[in-house]
């Protein structure tokens, strides 16, 4: 009697198990970077090597928070959109992502430089928080080169009609993909305001 052969999945159900497999990984790699920075700074503001230079967060954090938030709550709408075949309303949500997208990236292009700058303006790098700051801030602009990347593709799929009630895989994956920058983004905004409290406190006190 011969044994019988393992059920597989469906692919999109697979498809679906390496999403969020991936983004897990992304989001324990962002978890342990956000924590070993405010775990850092903490103790070199408690410790005898303590930062000498105020940290100020760039304005442009505000507009580039609001257009991050703009890309993801656009491809919701476009996912929302291809699964009830709004094929219309898909190809201006998937536009509007994609102008917001380059938005950011000018915009928190202008932040990282001025994070840079600060750096500079220190006396030695060992005494500012500027440049560990930035690291974090570049990393996470990576990331969402990347899924700029994606969003051309997806975007590219959306005006040939690609998604629709039987198929948006690809655009699920993408709009999951820009939830999970917005959420790393707020966790590292609250991150970088834990640090500037613990800087400027420990910088202002006599």
């Amino acid at each position: 009697m011969s044994a019988s052969k393992p059920q597989l999945l469906p692919v999109e159900a697979r498809t679906s198990q390496g999403i969020w497999l991936f983004l897990a990984s992304l989001g324990i790699f962002f978890l342990a970077s956000i924590l070993l920075y405010v775990v850092y700074v903490y103790m070199r503001v408690h410790g005898d090597a303590a930062f000498t230079q105020p940290l100020l967060l760039p304005w442009s954090f505000l507009p580039s928070t609001l257009l991050l938030v703009g890309v993801s709550s656009c491809l919701e709408v476009a996912y929302r959109a291809a699964r009830r075949d709004r094929y219309v309303l898909v190809r201006r949500s998937m536009l509007g992502a994609c102008a917001m997208g380059i938005g950011f990236l000018a915009i928190q292009s202008d932040g990282m430089k001025r994070l840079l700058d600060g750096l500079a303006a220190a006396s030695s790098r060992s005494e500012s928080a500027y440049g560990y700051t930035f690291i974090l801030v570049f990393l996470h602009a990576a990331h969402v080169v990347g899924g700029m990347v994606g969003l051309w593709i997806t975007a590219r799929n959306a005006m040939r009609n690609a998604y629709d009630h039987e198929r948006s895989i690809g655009l699920r994956f993408c709009t999951l993909y820009w939830h999970f920058l917005d959420l790393v983004w707020v966790a590292l905004i609250a991150s970088f305001w834990i640090a500037l409290w613990l800087v400027n406190g420990k910088a202002s006190s006599p």
